[in-house]
């Protein structure tokens, strides 16, 4: 090869080279590039293009969205508001019930007390005249029997009586206990003589007789005694 032809080729390798180094620049800033090299002869050895990965194609995007069975899965495992409040009222009820049934306050059967049955038909002013019965008929002795056996309990009630508060009672109870709950404790209850009742079903069956259609509206039977209320 002549001393011109060797020249020029030094040229074309400038000239590569700054071509490389200008592509290199413009880059990926992540990568260095490869520096150029050339033989003795003046051939130039370029770099290999580096390999940039292709851009997501939308199938591969969409891949990564939440198909719609996933979403309902998630929304199927997360509970409702309307769940939560069934949830919420199932276990009031449930407290509810054992205060009525089981609680000290319930079963406590003696004593002069505030009633603890504060329901649809309780009436705060005559308070003081369910109280004045409640001294006047048992003394406060919620498990007491007259000597005749026919009148039972803190209010002294007869058997026809209770059985017709239990009835009475159903539909109010239904919607503080639960219609399955409601109608098991009052049908029990329709088997037990009055004075076996809890406090709380006392208090109950005395208000919502003696208020049935309006306050005071069935109180005449407890009319009469040894001392007016």
């Amino acid at each position: 090869m002549s001393r011109t032809r060797v020249v020029r080729g030094a040229k074309c390798v400038s000239a590569v080279a700054a071509g490389v180094l200008l592509t290199a620049s413009v880059g990926s800033a992540s990568a260095a590039p490869a520096p150029v090299t050339s033989d003795a002869a003046g051939v130039v050895t370029e770099p290999a293009a580096p390999i940039v990965a292709a851009p997501t194609s939308w199938r591969e995007t969409a891949s990564n969205v939440p198909t719609a069975a996933a979403v309902s899965a998630v929304t199927v495992n997360r509970p409702s508001r309307a769940a939560s409040v069934r949830t919420t009222r199932a276990a009031a009820m449930a407290k509810f019930s054992a205060f009525t049934l089981t609680s000290a306050a319930t079963r406590d059967m003696r004593g002069v007390e505030r009633s603890l049955y504060r329901g649809k038909y309780y009436r705060q002013a005559i308070e003081s005249r369910r109280l004045c019965i409640v001294e006047r008929e048992s003394e406060g002795h919620y498990d007491v029997v007259n000597p005749s056996g026919a009148y039972r309990g803190a209010y002294q009630v007869s058997s026809q009586l209770a059985r017709g508060a239990t009835w009475m009672m159903l539909k109010e109870h239904k919607a503080l206990m639960g219609e399955a709950t409601a109608k098991k404790v009052l049908a029990n209850l329709r088997q037990k003589p009055f004075n076996q009742w809890p406090r709380y079903w006392q208090d109950a069956a005395f208000s919502t007789i003696a208020n049935w259609e309006h306050t005071g509206s069935g109180i005449a039977h407890w009319a009469g005694g040894r001392w007016h209320c």
